[in-house]
Formats: C-alpha cells, structure tokens, sequence
C-alpha cells in the first residue's frame, strides 16, 4: 500500500516545534527531523526518506519557508515552516506530489 503526501496531508495538522531563545538561527537539522518524526507518526504506515529546508533562516516572529519532503516511496511534497510570535515553529504540509501512474 502505497501513501500519497496528498492523502496524508489531510491527517497532517500543523506542529509546533521546539524553540530558543532570542534571535537565534533556526536549526535546520533538528526543523527536518522533527518534520520527518511528526509525519511518520501522524500518517501510519509512512517512511520519510527525507525532508530539506533552507540554511540560515533566522528565528523571528512572521519569518516563513518552504521544505521538500520525499517519502520512502518517492512520492514528495512541500512542507511550510514559520516562526510564530512566541518562536516556535509549525509546519504543515502544503503541496503534494502523486506517484506517477502505472501504464
């Protein structure tokens, strides 16, 4: 059984993610991993292959980026990150990609 991003997407509700004090740079390493536990434990039965977001965004309120996800089966989709007033960060997947149909 193969799962669509687009399909799991729906289950996917946005996730607030750890924060930091000040003006610190975001984490990436540690935004993609946290993306990558969330929706494996949101969408049952998901591998997450990868997940990759942008180098040196800063933590501030209202800062906003878009992240690539790829599942296990190749199936990818984008993933929106962004700073909330108090520093933390949600994401949620916003825009999925379908396998390619069987000829």
């Amino acid at each position: 059984m193969s799962i669509s991003v687009r399909a799991a997407a729906a289950c996917c509700a946005a996730a607030a993610l750890v924060s930091a004090c000040g003006s610190d740079p975001i984490d990436t390493v540690e935004v993609e991993e946290r993306i990558k536990t969330g929706y494996e434990r949101q969408v049952e039965g998901s591998s997450v292959e990868s997940v990759t977001c942008p180098d040196n965004l800063k933590r501030e309120p209202g800062v906003t980026a878009t992240c690539r996800l790829t599942l296990s089966t190749g199936v990818s989709g984008t993933v929106d990150i962004a700073v909330r007033e108090d520093e933390k960060i949600e994401w949620k997947v916003t825009r999925a990609l379908r396998e390619p149909a069987d000829d």
